[in-house]
């Protein structure tokens, strides 16, 4: 099919989506959200198949507008619901409130700054976004990347187009039938293969209502979930800040966040305990989730190189 021009999206100023897509590449193995020819892809469910969005930048920072194009679609696809999952995945925030307070923090400013207008990604799906967390626990961030872009493969949600694959997460039916054997060039540990088998088939069969917790208020769902015999405190943080964008909790156990947070408010090296990264980002009440959300953001932009400075 022709690419053709579905809507333009108008977001708050300020908004940097070059800075999007300088975040996302960073990325070691890109699944979902593929940076190519200067624009943003992501392969959406939409009805009873996929579609393929592109979106690029045709405004300014201080004037953003987002231009979005169907580029493909495999089977029968709503059109609408793909506009509205793009949407959920590319929310159109106004952050003007946060970085008027940070600017007023001279630690906090010194972190926000330099990312001011980025803008946030979230997940398709609660399920994907716990998905993604289990597969994230106790593992190198690359080699959870590596293990992400395995799964997706395997399951093969797939939309091809200009020579390139673009992917949709594996639906719980799809993982929840598979066998811990079949995961095992995740490279995760058997337990955490065995806990994503077990979310997928909860949600499959209806036990599980991942779905429904995106309804829920924030402090319930973060209840719900904890319910999760293997998912704890980082666990249900993370999946919460990806797929709805709650940021009331600080992941103080993140073995990133600790040395994150030690190195750009402490001056120091390594990581810190996790009582120390709590009070750390208290001070700043009720933007103190935020503040840890963009401490994490400025760590991958300093400690990973984007695609265009690696040396072939």
């Amino acid at each position: 099919m022709m690419m053709r021009h579905l809507t333009t999206l108008y977001p708050a100023a300020p908004y940097r989506f070059d800075l999007l897509l300088d975040f996302l590449g960073r990325f070691a193995h890109p699944t979902l959200d593929v940076v190519h020819d200067g624009a943003y892809w992501r392969a959406l469910r939409a009805g009873d198949g996929l579609a393929l969005l592109r979106v690029t930048d045709v405004g300014r920072a201080d004037a953003p507008a987002l231009a979005v194009h169907l580029a493909a679609v495999t089977g029968a696809v709503d059109e609408a619901l793909a506009l509205a999952e793009l949407k959920r995945v590319l929310p159109l925030h106004d952050r003007r409130d946060f970085y008027g307070y940070a600017a007023g923090e001279a630690d906090l400013w010194a972190v926000v700054e330099p990312l001011r207008g980025l803008p946030e990604l979230r997940s398709a799906s609660l399920f994907e976004a716990l998905a993604q967390a289990v597969i994230e626990q106790q593992i190198a961030w690359v080699a959870a990347q590596k293990a992400q872009r395995w799964l997706v493969e395997w399951a093969g949600n797939m939309i091809e187009y200009g020579g390139r694959a673009y992917y949709a997460f594996p639906t719980p039916a799809q993982v929840a039938g598979a066998m811990v054997e079949d995961l095992k060039p995740t490279k995760i540990t058997f337990k955490r293969m065995a806990l994503l088998i077990e979310v997928a088939a909860g949600t499959a069969e209806g036990r599980l209502a991942l779905e429904a917790m995106r309804g829920m208020a924030a402090e319930a769902a973060y209840r719900q979930l904890l319910t999760i015999k293997g998912v704890g405190h980082w666990t249900a943080v993370v999946a919460l800040e990806r797929a709805c964008g709650h940021r009331q909790w600080v992941a103080h156990n993140d073995v990133v966040l600790q040395a994150a947070t030690n190195r750009y408010f402490l001056g120091g090296t390594g990581r810190i305990p996790p009582e120390q990264v709590t009070a750390t980002f208290a001070r700043f009440g009720v933007y103190g989730g935020l503040a840890a959300h963009y401490t994490m953001l400025r760590w991958v932009f300093e400690k990973y190189p984007a695609a265009s400075d690696l040396t072939p």
